[in-house]
């Protein structure tokens, strides 16, 4: 082998390990950071590093003051519903869109109607539909026709603006205590329509 093919032959294998080192970073970032982003067009939802999934197992009844408190601080994970959010809007366009719920399977579940739902922004204000003195529940939240995909809220986006919510779920202090371990668990998802 002469002097140019080894000199060829390090450019290309050099070339190549770069080339490798690249694409697996950038690849692990999109597939970390996409993980976490769901979204339909140009509407997402970023959970940050957490997933996009809310549940409680074992929780006790409250009543909706207390609910509506909920922090997500010094609890631990399961005991109570809580998660943020944001909205983003993507390719410089206004956007209507829902932000939605999919029941999750799991072994024994609470019964939906059992389920209190509160959506605010990060000051705690609540956004429209959980402004009234009844706070809905899983079960009374109004379905995407043909779908178990239960509609949580609608609203507007502007272009490349993002909203900021917290949603919080508990059980709703009509519920009979159990002695058996029961569980609801939700996945969030957005959609523009």
């Amino acid at each position: 082998m002469n002097k140019t093919s080894k000199k060829r032959m390090i450019i290309a294998i050099g070339i190549s390990f770069i080339t490798m080192v690249v694409a697996i970073i950038v690849g692990t970032f999109i597939f970390n950071h996409y993980s976490f982003l769901l979204g339909q067009g140009s509407v997402q939802l970023d959970f940050g590093s957490k997933e996009n999934f809310i549940y409680i197992t074992n929780s006790l009844p409250m009543g909706d003051e207390m609910g509506k408190k909920l922090d997500g601080k010094g609890t631990k994970e399961g005991v109570q519903g809580y998660l943020e959010f944001i909205v983003k809007e993507q390719k410089g366009k206004q956007a209507r869109f829902e932000i939605y719920l999919k029941k999750k399977a799991v072994p024994s579940e609470i019964l939906g109607k059992n389920i209190k739902l509160y959506l605010t922004d990060m000051k705690d204000v609540p956004v429209e539909g959980f402004r009234q003195q009844l706070i809905p529940s899983f079960s009374s939240l109004n379905e995407i026709q043909g779908k178990k995909i239960k509609i949580l809220y609608r609203g507007t986006i502007d272009a490349f603006e993002e909203k900021k919510y917290k949603l919080r779920m508990w059980l709703a202090d009509v519920s009979s205590m159990e002695t058996t371990k029961k569980e609801f668990k939700m996945e969030l998802g957005v959609r523009v329509y």
